[in-house]
């Protein structure tokens, strides 16, 4: 085997990372490391101790050599499943392991949401976090919260719920968001623009805009994923859609109706009645 020598001032010796990754905010696409606890385990040895990943100056965390990955010269390299866990020490952000296959060139993004439609508008490969109920509520935005449960036993949370909000009138996506394990979430949004109400009297009377909107809420959910204590962001994205109630003493019962998101007011979604809660029909 021969080496070669490197020459001071012409040759650099680069060392690429067997994993690299960014988080960012689900609703504003900011990076965030702080705060973070990121770890990475190899399911093939469950008895090791997870390693704990730290972030560079650029918010990314990284990883150069795991144990149990040998150097490969194949190209592209041969590839290992380890699992990836985030969670947040400053309770902003709901816990979640994500599968990554390594080493992966670049930084790093899921299989699932490279091939899935794309779940924000930033096209830099990252990991998106769900905000969790106790998030600080910034100025401005759009604030729904529910509490969900299961139809077939209301004591039950609804937990890990992948949650959509919408626009009742064409469908357009507003927020992404999740449900923590107790079935409650938060979702936030930036508001739509103002509804123009049309003029009334004379042309020169004008009328404000509405700031208002009907919106619905639309879940996805599967037995699988409440049973699990972190889920899994590629079971989150895989989950079956289902349908949403607010009253069980009607039969059959009540479909969820939209709800009005106005700016400036926390809108919260609940059953009929004096019912907190919002159930899945499950």
């Amino acid at each position: 085997m021969s080496f070669r020598e490197l020459r001071p001032g012409f040759d650099t010796s680069v060392l690429t990372p067997a994993l690299g990754v960014m988080f960012r905010d689900g609703f504003d696409g900011r990076v965030v490391s702080d705060g973070l606890r990121v770890r990475l385990s190899d399911p093939q040895q469950p008895h090791e101790s997870p390693r704990s990943l730290s972030a560079n100056g650029y918010g990314a965390f990284a990883c150069h050599r795991l144990r149990g990955m040998a150097a490969s010269t194949s190209s592209p390299p041969t590839t290992r499943r380890y699992d990836l866990k985030v969670e947040d020490a400053l309770g902003r952000y709901l816990p979640m392991t994500v599968p990554a296959d390594l080493p992966h060139d670049g930084l790093f993004e899921p299989a699932c949401l490279a091939s899935s439609p794309a779940v924000d508008t930033i096209a830099e490969p990252h990991v998106p976090l769900f905000c969790a109920p106790a998030r600080t509520v910034p100025a401005g935005v759009g604030e729904v919260r529910v509490e969900l449960r299961l139809a077939s036993d209301p004591d039950q949370p609804a937990a890990w719920a992948r949650l959509e909000l919408r626009l009742a009138a064409d469908g357009r996506l507003l927020a992404r968001g999740l449900a923590d394990a107790r079935g409650c979430a938060l979702l936030l949004c930036a508001l739509p623009a103002p509804v123009d109400l049309p003029l009334g009297g004379s042309p020169a009377h004008i009328v404000p805009p509405l700031a208002e909107w009907p919106v619905s809420l639309h879940a996805f959910w599967s037995p699988a994923i409440a049973a699990a204590a972190v889920p899994d962001l590629c079971a989150l994205q895989s989950l079956p859609p289902v349908s949403l109630l607010q009253d069980l003493s009607v039969s059959p019962p009540k479909p969820l109706a939209p709800a009005l998101l106005v700016a400036g007011s926390p809108l919260v979604i609940r059953g009929s009645g004096s019912s907190p809660f919002v159930f899945i029909a499950a």
